[in-house]
């Protein structure tokens, strides 16, 4: 009959519509989380770019406690000898790799990247920059051997000779450095003890971390090294690849 609907039939269309509600409210979040997923993939140290995930997984992760008391001692920490040289050469290879024009295609890197020739397997050269890194701690030149100069007399007396240019190498890896720690901006959160000897509390490094697998690096690494006979040098550079630039470029859509 005419007039309004009965009152329960009134009552059981407000669960509908609060229904309704909550899933347009439901895909609105899905699409707003998607758009910044998405959106994500352009920043700087968004993992989407990287060799691992263009079509490979990325490097399985682990618990780590790092080992930051001052008195323990460490195959890494000094005094400089040849066993200590030897730990840091094990965790420092020397060698570059080879990525397929697939995997380089996802990484916003300058279009003249090096080519690498058919004999060493084609694609570019590359390398991970966790080895650079590293190679900014340790290797000649670095802050390692900046700390033990007396040790590292050879290489001290060639840096001496040389200095604007050993300057310029340890300005740049501390700048590297400060860059890759503002991005990966660590949140674990470091407690404090009473430690005796000291009258205010102290900060206890000792703190366990998620971190990628280094070892999974060195290994993928040196699966795809290239033999150093094979890296192209000016002279057999593959024809129409060799772009000079005063500097390696910022845009990757730089031509000069």
């Amino acid at each position: 009959m005419g007039g309004e609907p009965p009152v329960a039939e009134r009552r059981s269309s407000r669960p509908n519509l609060l229904v309704i509600i909550n899933t347009i409210l439901f895909a609105a979040l899905v699409a707003l989380l998607c758009f910044t997923a998405y959106s994500g993939r352009n920043l700087p140290c968004y993992y989407e770019n990287d060799v691992w995930n263009s079509g490979i997984s990325h490097p399985s992760q682990v618990r780590v406690r790092f080992d930051g008391s001052f008195d323990r001692s460490s195959p890494f920490k000094g005094p400089p000898s040849a066993e200590v040289d030897k730990a840091w050469e094990a965790i420092l290879p020397l060698n570059v790799m080879r990525i397929s024009d697939n995997i380089f295609q996802h990484l916003n890197a300058s279009k003249h990247a090096v080519r690498l020739p058919e004999a060493a397997g084609g694609g570019r050269m590359a390398l991970f920059e966790a080895f650079h890194l590293m190679h900014c701690v340790v290797s000649n030149k670095a802050l390692w051997d900046a700390t033990y100069l007396d040790h590292y007399r050879q290489e001290t007396a060639y840096d001496q000779a040389h200095r604007a240019e050993w300057r310029a190498h340890i300005d740049h890896c501390a700048d590297m450095l400060r860059q890759k720690l503002m991005c990966d901006a660590d949140a674990t959160l470091i407690t404090y003890n009473w430690v005796k000897r000291h009258r205010s509390p102290h900060p206890n490094f000792n703190v366990q971390h998620t971190c990628n697998n280094y070892d999974a690096l060195l290994e993928r690494s040196q699966n795809h090294r290239v033999d150093s006979a094979l890296i192209p040098s000016r002279d057999d550079s593959l024809e129409g690849s060799l772009v000079d630039f005063d500097e390696p470029p910022f845009d990757p859509l730089a031509d000069s």
